[in-house]
C-alpha cells in the first residue's frame, strides 16, 4: 500500500485521504491527522474527510481542532442531529459552558420531538450536565424540575436533583429525595451519607443522632443489611458489644460466609477487635460447653443451635484470629470446623488462607486445589486456586487449571489474555519474578501494558456512536475516564513490576548475565554443549507453540512480545520511565508509585522530576518510611549537583520548600528518633545510615537483626521482614556474609516457622515480591 501511495498523484485528495486510512490503521495518529489536513486543503469541504479529521482529533483530545472541524461539519449539514450535538459537546469539552448551552437550547426548540423518548430525555440530561459544571444551579433545577415527566431514568433524575438541592443548601428538600433514594435501593451507602449531610450530621456530631438515623431505616427495611452494619463503624463500648452480638449471631445462623467481610473494618480500631474476640470466644465457650442442643449461642437456653451455627462459628474464630496474625490459634479452630464438616467448600478455603498468610504458599496451594475438586462447576474457585498456584510458583499446574474454563484446543494463556484477564497475567508476571524470569515477566506487564492501550483505542469506535445515540453523559463521562485509565490497580501494579526489573537491570547487571565459568562448574566445552542442546529443545518448544498458537499470534499481535529482546533493551531506564510517568502525572493513590518513580528519575539525573515525586508523596503520608529514604536520598544527590540557570534556580527554590532540614545525616537521626518502635522505619533507618556513611555496615547489620528479636517493636509482620530479606540480597543493607544471612534467617524463621523463604512450611520456595 505504500508503495502504491508513493506513486500516486500528491494534487489528490483522495490519495491523502487513503494514506490518512493507511497511517490510521497503523495507530499512527498525528501522522493520519497531517494527512487529512492535506487532503482537506485539496477539497475543504469533504463531508467524508472532516469526519474521519474530527474522529481523530476527539481522540487526541485536540479539542480545539474537534470544535473546528465540527463547525465546519455543521455549516455544510446544519439539518443533522448529530451535527449540532458534537459541536456542542466541542464546548463543552473546552469548558465554554456558555457556548455549549446556546447550541442545545437553539437546537432543542427547532427540534422539538413529535412524542417524547429515550433521547430527548439524555438531551435534557446531558443539558443539566453542563448547567451544573457551569455553576448555575438555579438554571439547572428549574430546567430539571421543568422536564421532569420527559426524563426516562427516574434514579438519575432524583440523584441529580438532591445533588443540586445540596449545593444551594435546600437540605430539607434534598432530605426528602434521598428519603425517598433510600427507599428505592436502601442498600446505597452513598445515599445514606448525603442524607448525614442533609440532617447536618457530621464525625463532629453526636453519635446517638446518626445512629437513630440509622435504627430508622432499619426498622423500615427490616431485610436490608446496610442500616444495620453502618452503626457498627460508628459506636465504641457496650453499645457496639451488643449491636455486634445481634449481627454475629443471626449471621452464624443463617450460615452467611461473607459474614467476616463485614467485620474486616472494624479491625482499624483495637478497642474493637478486643469486643469481637470477647464475644466470639464467649460463643465458643458456651457451644463446648453445652452442646449445640444445650442452649444458644449466648449461652442463655432460650433456643436449641443448629449445628451448622457451630461450624460457622470455628470459621468466624479462626478468620478473626488469623487478621490478628495469631496463626497456631486460627489453625486451632479451621480444624475444629474441618473435624465438623470435612467436605465444606469455606473451610478448605479459610484454611488456606491462613496458610498463604503464614507465608506457606504450597500448602495453601493444596488446600484450595482440593476445595476446587470439591466444586469443579464454580468459576470462582477455579480462579482462586490458579491464583494460589501461581503464588506457590506452580506456573504449568495453575494455567491447566484455568484451561477448565477456556476454549479446548487452545492453550490458556492466549484465552486468558484476549480476555484482557488481567489478574491472571499480574500473577504470572509476579510469579516469574519472584523466581528470576525477568523476560516473561516483562513480557506480562507488557501484555497488562497493551490492554490499557487497546482500551483506549476502541474509544474510537464510540465518538460516532454515542452522539447517535445521544448517550451524552455517558460518553462524556466515558471520556473522562480514559483520560485517567491507567490510574487503574492493574496498571499500576504491572508498572511498579516493570520498573524494579528495569532498575535491577541498572543496578544489578549480574542477575542478567550468566558467566561460563558459574554454571554447575562445567568446563567451557561442556557448557557450549550443554547449551547447544538447550538451543535445539528451545527451538523445538517454539516450534510446537507456534503450531499450537498460529492463529492467536497472528490476530493477538500482544502475544508476540520476546522475552529476551525485552531484556536487551539498551534504555532500560527510559523503558522504566515509560511505565512510571503515567503513575506520578495522573495522581496515582499510591505511595509506592511516587518512591519507585522517584528511584527511576535519580538514575536518569532528573531532579526536578524527583522533586515533584517528593511532593506528591508527602501529600498521601509525609511519614512513609520509602519516602524518608528518598528525601536522604536527594540530599545526598543535591551536595553534588552543580546545575545553574532556571533548572537550578528551581531545584533550590524547591528543595527550600519541601525541606526544613537540609543536613541529610541530621534528617536521619531526627526520624530515627521519632520513630523508633516501628520495624519498618527502623529498616528505613537503617538504609539510609549505609548510604551516607558505607562504614557503619557492621553496626547497621547488628542493629537490624536485633530489631527482629525486640518484641516492643511494632510492624514485625511477614510482608515486612520478607521486604527487608529482598532488600538484604539485592544489596541495599551491604554485603552480607553466608553467616550473617543465616543467621537473619534463622531469626526469621523463628518468629514465621510456617514460612517457606525462611525453611519452614512444606517446601522452600523463591521470595515474593513486595507486590504481592
Amino acid at each position: 500500500m505504500r508503495n502504491i501511495l508513493q506513486q500516486a498523484d500528491l494534487k489528490s485528495y483522495v490519495c491523502w485521504h487513503v494514506y490518512g486510512l493507511v497511517q490510521r490503521s497503523d495507530k499512527k495518529y498525528d501522522e493520519a491527522i497531517k494527512a487529512y489536513k492535506r487532503a482537506l486543503f485539496l477539497d475543504k469541504d469533504n463531508m467524508q474527510i472532516l469526519r474521519d479529521l474530527s474522529l481523530l482529533q476527539i481522540q487526541m483530545r485536540d479539542y480545539e481542532g474537534y470544535k473546528e472541524s465540527r463547525y465546519h461539519l455543521l455549516r455544510l449539514r446544519p439539518t443533522q442531529k448529530v451535527s449540532w450535538i458534537a459541536y456542542a459537546t466541542a464546548y463543552h469539552l473546552l469548558k465554554d459552558y456558555e457556548k455549549a448551552l446556546n447550541i442545545l437550547a437553539e437546537f432543542i426548540q427547532n427540534n422539538k420531538p413529535s412524542s417524547y423518548d429515550f433521547e430527548y430525555s439524555e438531551l435534557v440530561l446531558y443539558q443539566n450536565m453542563i448547567l451544573c459544571e457551569a455553576g448555575q444551579l438555579e438554571e439547572a433545577l428549574s430546567k430539571l424540575e421543568e422536564n421532569a415527566a420527559v426524563i426516562v431514568d427516574k434514579v438519575s433524575y432524583m440523584e441529580r436533583r438532591g445533588s443540586i438541592l445540596m449545593k444551594l443548601g435546600r437540605m430539607e428538600e434534598a432530605e426528602n429525595v434521598y428519603r425517598q433514594l433510600i427507599d428505592r435501593n436502601p442498600e446505597n451507602i452513598d445515599y445514606y451519607s448525603r442524607l448525614e449531610r442533609c440532617l447536618g450530621l457530621d464525625e463532629t456530631s453526636r453519635i446517638s443522632d446518626r445512629i437513630a438515623m440509622y435504627d430508622y431505616f432499619a426498622e423500615r427495611h427490616k431485610r436490608a443489611a446496610a442500616p444495620r452494619r453502618q452503626p457498627l463503624y460508628l459506636l465504641e463500648g457496650p453499645e457496639l458489644a451488643r449491636r455486634l452480638d445481634d449481627w454475629i449471631v443471626k449471621g452464624l445462623r443463617k450460615g452467611v460466609p461473607s459474614l467476616f467481610k463485614n467485620l474486616v473494618p472494624l479491625y482499624s480500631n483495637p478497642s474493637k477487635v478486643v469486643i469481637i474476640e470477647k464475644l466470639l470466644l464467649d460463643y465458643v465457650k458456651h457451644v463446648e460447653t453445652n452442646g449445640y442442643r444445650g442452649g444458644s449461642l449466648r449461652g442463655d437456653g432460650d433456643e436449641m443451635e443448629s449445628p451448622t451455627s457451630a461450624l460457622w462459628l470455628y470459621l468466624l474464630v479462626a478468620q478473626h484470629f488469623d487478621r490478628v496474625g495469631n496463626i497456631p490459634v486460627a489453625l486451632k479452630y479451621v480444624e475444629s470446623a474441618f473435624a465438623h464438616t470435612p467436605t465444606l467448600i469455606e473451610t478448605l478455603m479459610v484454611k488456606a488462607k491462613i496458610y498463604k498468610h503464614a507465608g506457606d504458599y504450597s500448602e495453601a496451594a493444596r488446600l484450595m486445589d482440593e476445595a476446587q475438586s470439591l466444586d469443579t462447576a464454580d468459576r470462582y474457585i477455579n480462579s482462586k486456586c490458579a491464583k494460589y498456584l501461581l503464588r506457590a510458583g506452580q506456573l504449568e499446574r495453575a494455567e491447566k487449571m484455568c484451561g477448565k474454563f477456556t476454549r479446548e484446543g487452545e492453550r490458556a494463556s492466549t484465552t486468558l489474555n484476549e480476555m484482557q484477564c488481567m489478574w491472571y497475567e499480574l500473577e504470572c508476571a509476579r510469579c516469574h519474578y519472584n523466581e528470576g524470569r525477568y523476560g516473561e515477566a516483562l513480557r506480562k506487564v507488557h501484555q497488562i501494558e497493551q490492554h490499557f492501550i487497546g482500551m483506549i483505542e476502541d474509544q474510537y469506535d464510540f465518538h460516532t456512536y454515542c452522539l447517535r445515540k445521544t448517550t451524552l453523559c455517558s460518553y462524556i463521562q466515558l471520556l473522562r475516564l480514559e483520560d485517567v485509565l491507567r490510574t487503574h490497580d492493574f496498571y499500576y501494579h504491572a508498572a511498579i513490576i516493570a520498573a524494579e526489573i528495569y532498575l535491577r537491570m541498572v543496578d544489578r547487571p549480574q542477575d542478567f548475565s550468566c558467566k561460563p565459568e558459574a554454571v554447575d562448574g562445567l568446563s567451557a566445552a561442556a557448557l557450549k554443549k550443554l547449551k547447544k542442546q538447550q538451543k535445539k529443545q528451545q527451538e523445538r518448544e517454539q516450534e510446537q507453540k507456534k503450531n499450537l498458537n498460529k492463529k492467536e499470534e497472528y490476530t493477538n499481535p500482544s502475544m508476540q512480545f520476546d522475552p529476551e529482546a525485552l531484556l536487551r533493551t539498551e534504555k532500560p531506564l527510559d523503558e522504566a520511565s515509560k511505565f512510571v510517568q503515567h503513575l506520578h502525572m495522573l495522581g496515582s493513590k499510591h505511595i509506592t508509585a511516587y518512591n519507585i518513580a522517584f528511584e527511576v528519575y535519580l538514575r536518569k539525573n532528573k531532579p526536578l522530576l524527583m522533586l515533584k515525586c517528593l511532593k506528591q508523596a508527602a501529600l498521601l503520608d509525609d511519614s512513609d518510611p520509602r519516602l524518608h529514604v528518598c528525601r536522604v536520598k536527594f540530599l545526598k544527590y543535591k551536595e553534588n549537583f552543580a546545575a545553574s540557570g532556571v533548572v537550578g534556580d528551581l531545584v533550590q527554590e524547591m528543595s527550600s520548600q519541601l525541606f526544613t532540614i537540609m543536613n541529610p545525616v541530621t534528617l536521619n537521626e531526627n526520624f530515627k528518633h521519632q520513630h523508633l518502635n516501628s520495624l519498618r522505619h527502623r529498616i528505613a533507618v537503617a538504609e539510609c545510615s549505609l548510604i551516607l556513611d558505607p562504614g557503619s555496615e557492621s553496626t547497621t547489620k547488628n542493629w537490624l537483626i536485633k530489631s527482629l528479636e525486640d518484641e516492643k517493636l511494632v510492624g514485625r509482620t511477614l510482608p515486612t521482614v520478607v521486604e527487608l530479606y529482598n532488600a538484604i540480597k539485592y544489596g541495599v543493607h551491604g554485603t552480607w556474609s553466608k553467616e550473617e544471612l543465616d543467621a537473619f534467617v534463622k531469626q526469621a524463621h523463628t518468629l514465621f516457622p510456617q514460612a517457606q523463604i525462611f525453611g519452614g512450611g512444606s517446601s522452600p520456595i523463591m521470595a515474593p515480591s513486595e507486590n504481592e
